[in-house]
């Protein structure tokens, strides 16, 4: 997906870009962007995948060629002149003007700019000419040649890369039409060609080109250059196949370089197409792990060690094994060292992908992106508190992960994570004098506030744009904590519209008016209770004793006659579903990883995960359970129709 793609490239070419977020969007299926079944690549995606190719593989791998950009006389309409004209084959200045033209400069270093130039002269001084850069006198050089003689003047200037004016200028214009000698009355300037060249050093190279170059040919020989070629493609094959590149793969790549190198191009152009060619092959772009029995459901086989180490992975990682695992792999021994390359890479930075990815995905963090709050109600709300609402949640997660913490603690922690921005959007005081930017302190939150149902982001994502949803917030409960979705609402019963506000009734008596009609009793009775006990939080998740001129009622009856008040409330409730929490959690996070919607076979699997790590079900524990079950491990065929 396109999560995937972008850390895959990052990892495997040392580079800082994002491609993929150009991509068409991918399809969900089961609630997550990991499913096999719902991902495919139409004709725009891979057009898409080829211009991404080329992108990459030039940025980093770089190909230098000096720049040599040289304008002649005879194209003076081309330098754009002011003040002057092309006659016996040199660009003329008859009055105080300027040649210019533009030009890309590809690398940072210093340059020349060349003018052959000469002069008709007259008066007390020689031609004066000045060398400009996007506007600005570089400096002035005299110019006493005549036009049968003209010579080269230049001066050097420092440039970055990037779109640059040159120009020429003609700076002490003499017209003494009167004068005794006819020689002295008119002074021009006349210039042959205008030239820009370099850098005169190479820039430095990025790591990206240090690392995927190892070595240069040393010679022009055809057996040195295929060395080279091999060295450098050899282990960026077989990393971005993920498994040993093959010799007859090796080979179509090493003679695309010789082919590029034989058509007069350079050994790094060579390994850029080869690049781009390792980018669009199929054993780069599909997750491919290898049937003996396609299409036989009874087949059952384990993955090889190198398909182990990359589902493992992109579980953990959205990206491509690294070093360490490959090495397992190779030697034979993932199996046996599992579950401490597991925790290895649960305590790696790399593992922050997991939380966006699956977090995002699970807790519907991702509808924060498209979060409407209406401005004329919610003023506070803007771009900087959208940010800091989605970093709260994420920082959470990611503590109960590496800490090892019980997954009970996204109900209750007792700690967040918040910025000044979201301190005063809360109303927590900021204790850290002249600390004024944006980072995040691991704090303490009053029980009123703890876990992810008092953090702004789902408060905010559970909303509508006008008012807060009791509805949405206990589906949202029910759907995402406790895997227990409840069914779609009738045709036509969908909403709550909000012209019944002008009855006067706070938003909870419309909601049980609403809850009258018997088509929407039964599930009601299941959702209002759970969103009212959130209801102290307004549509961006603020604190409030008030809905409109109405004090908040923030209490609830379950089905069966449970109690409770408010979210403290609500978590007691919840945390008497702590299985059921426990079960939801792994069954996502096995669906996540497995890229495919659940079978029959995995309840029974979820079900002895979590009675094996009753009571505490900490969430590292969690993923090396999952990761060590025969189902994660290997794959079975499928029915032909499929």
């Amino acid at each position: 997906n396109r999560t995937e793609y972008n850390y895959t490239v990052q990892d495997l070419l040392d580079l800082d870009l994002s491609p993929a977020d150009g991509f068409p969007d991918d399809n969900l299926s089961w609630g997550f962007d990991t499913n096999g079944d719902a991902l495919s690549i139409p004709a725009l995606l891979m057009e898409r995948y080829l211009a991404a190719a080329e992108t990459l593989a030039e940025a980093a791998i770089v190909d230098f060629q000096p720049l040599a950009q040289r304008v002649e006389a005879e194209d003076a309409e081309r330098l754009g002149s002011r003040g002057g004209g092309a006659r016996r084959g040199l660009a003329w200045l008859s009055s105080n003007g300027s040649f210019a033209f533009k030009v890309k400069v590809p690398w940072a270093g210093e340059y020349v700019l060349s003018a052959r130039a000469c002069g008709q002269q007259a008066g007390p001084e020689p031609v004066k000419m000045g060398f400009g850069l996007n506007g600005r006198l570089l400096g002035e050089v005299e110019v006493p040649q005549t036009p049968d003689k003209p010579a080269i003047h230049q001066v050097r200037v420092q440039l970055e890369p990037g779109l640059h004016q040159v120009s020429v200028s003609f700076l002490n214009d003499y017209y003494r039409p009167k004068a005794a000698n006819p020689r002295q009355r008119d002074r021009n300037m006349a210039v042959d060609w205008i030239e820009i060249s370099g850098p005169s050093q190479p820039p430095p190279m990025p790591q990206s080109h240090r690392r995927l170059v190892p070595e240069e040919p040393r010679d022009d020989s055809q057996a040195e250059l295929r060395r080279c070629a091999l060295a450098a493609l050899s282990p960026l094959a077989t990393r971005a196949f993920r498994r040993p590149a093959r010799a007859a793969e090796l080979q179509r790549l090493v003679d695309l370089v010789e082919k590029t190198v034989a058509d007069g191009e350079s050994f790094e152009r060579g390994l850029q197409l080869a690049v781009t060619a390792v980018l669009v092959s199929p054993s780069f772009l599909f997750r491919l792990e290898i049937d003996a029995d396609p299409h036989d459901p009874s087949a059952i086989h384990p993955l090889s060690e190198h398909e182990l180490a990359t589902r493992l992975s992109y579980f953990l990682w959205c990206s491509l094994p690294d070093d360490e695992l490959v090495a397992h792999a190779t030697a034979g021994t993932l199996r046996a060292n599992l579950e401490s390359q597991v925790r290895r890479m649960i305590d790696d930075p790399r593992s922050t992908r997991l939380v966006e990815s699956f977090g995002g995905q699970w807790l519907q963090l991702r509808r924060l992106d498209s979060a409407s709050p209406d401005v004329d109600r919610f003023m506070s709300f803007d771009e900087d508190l959208r940010a800091a609402m989605r970093n709260e949640t994420e920082m959470l997660l990611e503590a109960v992960l590496r800490e090892n913490r019980s997954i009970l603690d996204l109900l209750d922690a007792r700690f967040t994570f918040v910025n000044q921005r979201l301190a005063r959007h809360y109303g927590m005081r900021w204790p850290w004098r002249g600390d004024n930017s944006d980072r995040y302190r691991r704090v303490q939150v009053p029980a009123q506030r703890g876990g992810i149902l008092g953090h702004a982001s789902i408060l905010t994502i559970t909303s509508n744009p006008t008012r807060t949803s009791p509805v949405k917030r206990g589906k949202w409960v029910l759907e995402v904590l406790l895997d227990d979705p409840p069914p779609p609402p009738p045709p036509g019963m969908d909403s709550l519209t909000e012209t019944e506000a002008v009855t006067g009734k706070s938003l909870r008596e419309r909601m049980e008016s609403h809850r009258e009609l018997a088509a929407c009793a039964t599930c009601h009775a299941k959702l209002d209770p759970l969103g009212f006990g959130l209801d102290h939080f307004d549509a961006v998740g603020a604190w409030r004793d008030l809905d409109g001129t109405h004090p908040i009622d923030a209490s609830g009856v379950l089905p069966g006659g449970k109690r409770f008040v408010g979210l403290s409330g609500l978590r007691d409730q919840l945390r008497q579903r702590d299985r059921d929490l426990a079960q939801g959690l792994a069954r996502q996070l096995l669906i996540y990883a497995l890229g495919r919607g659940p079978v029959a076979d995995d309840a029974a699997d979820i079900e002895a995960l979590v009675e094996r790590l009753a009571p505490q079900w900490r969430l590292a524990d969690i993923i090396v359970e999952i990761v060590k079950l025969d189902t994660f491990q290997s794959r079975r065929g499928e029915e032909l129709d499929k």
